[in-house]
């Protein structure tokens, strides 16, 4: 599923996810995959700092701008969830690279994400928050522009804002299985 992130009357974002995390019947952990050195890299990063410090979403997210997820941690942080977390929906929110034409949308799948070579491109999570923040340019060089900062923050925070709000949800409808 695909949203814009400037569609302001676009609500499905956050009853899609919270359908998917009631669905699978275990609690939500959010795997925010990103660095907090490269801009267009930081979405996952950015997300989980905004979960963890403005929506007040601690307990339940790995991954933010001072404990980022990145390629040399990624797979021991993986080794963890899988042996502490398997009781958890994994959630996995990630920047990927792609075409001009996809930037401004998030990608919500009932699926994992395949992060780094690290993991030889398997899935990694049961559920998948993307966005665009690399494009690719000629001969497959990456196009970072002036307004990729900015991008990548609206983003994140869309993204933070529309979980809070799915959380919510998932409270109303089994607290027991939300609880923060």
């Amino acid at each position: 599923m695909i949203y814009n992130i400037y569609n302001d009357n676009n609500q499905e974002f956050e009853y899609d996810l919270a359908n998917m995390i009631l669905k699978k019947n275990k609690p939500p952990l959010f795997l925010c995959v990103g660095s907090n050195k490269i801009v267009a890299d930081s979405l996952g990063a950015i997300t989980g700092e905004l979960l963890k410090n403005h929506y007040n979403i601690d307990n339940i997210v790995i991954g933010d701008m001072t404990s980022p997820i990145i390629s040399s941690n990624l797979s021991s942080t993986i080794e963890k969830l899988n042996c502490k977390y398997f009781n958890h929906t994994i959630i996995v929110i990630d920047s990927t690279i792609g075409e001009l034409k996809d930037m401004y949308h998030v990608k919500l799948n009932n699926y994992g994400l395949p992060i780094s070579y690290q993991t030889n491109k398997k899935f990694v999570g049961d559920i998948s928050i993307s966005s665009v923040c690399y494009v690719k340019g000629i001969n497959g060089l990456l196009i970072l522009n002036s307004e990729e900062k900015k991008f990548v923050f609206e983003t994140a925070n869309y993204i933070a804002h529309r979980i809070k709000l799915a959380i919510d949800i998932c409270k109303k409808l089994n607290y027991k299985l939300v609880t923060i």
